[in-house]
């Protein structure tokens, strides 16, 4: 008799596994440390130009931030000010998540992949931005655009979705009432998986303010296709074997898995 394991049960038992609770007090500074660690690199990309030495290394056409400006304490003029502010609104919001919010064991290993993950995805953003072809700055260096404008708006809806959703999740989990229970109520009533749209919503407008709508479209489709691909099927399977009828009337309560009225 064979003892292979069908690949879908192997996916939800690397995922039960990694839902264990616990405390990892190394895998949180590790993680704290290096989210941490972002912001001076991405205002490093940006102050001493080596973002674009690699742009012009590859045969790219950069744009050169002036040696010194004023215009912010920064001393960036504001699109890329505002482009470490980005950098700092996630790493605050991911380090909230690690120190206040999760319940579950952050091995180091883990910590470190998850970190690097997001440096690299801030560094892409960062050295697009320099980039003459792919950069969403303003003519002006000064004044923002449309697309910059959204781009913040997308950013800010979603960083705060996805905190706001996981503080009344913990909320909810706390109650001893709710030991055994699933939670559908807040946002999570919009979407089974709405903390998975947020992320997805303020890395895409991170993404448009950076580096415009081809930057952007890439950036959905690719967190979009994970999430629809990989991680709701894996959470779906998850919440199914532990809450069982229970989850079945949350998937009929709520139609939508990542974002209200899109899937």
């Amino acid at each position: 008799m064979s003892s292979s394991k069908n690949p879908k049960d192997a996916t939800n038992d690397w995922y039960k596994d990694a839902r264990r609770k616990g405390t990892s007090v190394s895998g949180i500074v590790t993680f704290v440390a290096l989210r941490a660690l972002d912001l001076p690199i991405q205002y490093y990309l940006l102050r001493s130009n080596v973002g674009a030495r690699l742009i012009q290394y590859l045969g790219g056409t950069a744009i050169t931030i002036p040696p010194a400006n004023t215009a912010t304490v920064l001393g960036l003029p504001p699109y890329y000010a505002t482009i470490v502010l980005l950098a700092t609104g996630s790493a605050a919001k991911q380090i909230y998540w690690a120190t206040r919010i999760s319940e579950q064991v952050l091995p180091p290993p883990f910590a470190i992949l998850l970190a690097a993950y997001n440096t690299v995805l801030n560094s892409i953003n960062t050295v697009l931005s320099v980039w003459a072809w792919s950069s969403n700055s303003a003519p002006s260096g000064s004044s923002y655009s449309l697309t910059q404008g959204i781009g913040l708006l997308l950013y800010g809806t979603g960083l705060f979705t996805e905190w706001y959703c996981e503080v009344q999740r913990k909320r909810f989990k706390q109650d001893p009432r709710n030991q055994g229970k699933p939670y559908s109520g807040g946002l999570f009533g919009l979407a089974t998986n709405i903390n998975y749209g947020g992320y997805t919503l303020w890395r895409t407008g991170y993404a448009l303010y950076c580096a415009g709508l081809p930057w952007a479209g890439v950036m959905v489709a690719w967190l979009a296709g994970d999430f629809c691909g990989r991680a709701i099927p894996s959470m779906d399977g998850y919440c199914l074997n532990k809450y069982g009828d229970q989850w079945m009337e949350v998937r009929r309560k709520v139609p939508y898995r990542l974002l209200p009225w899109i899937y």
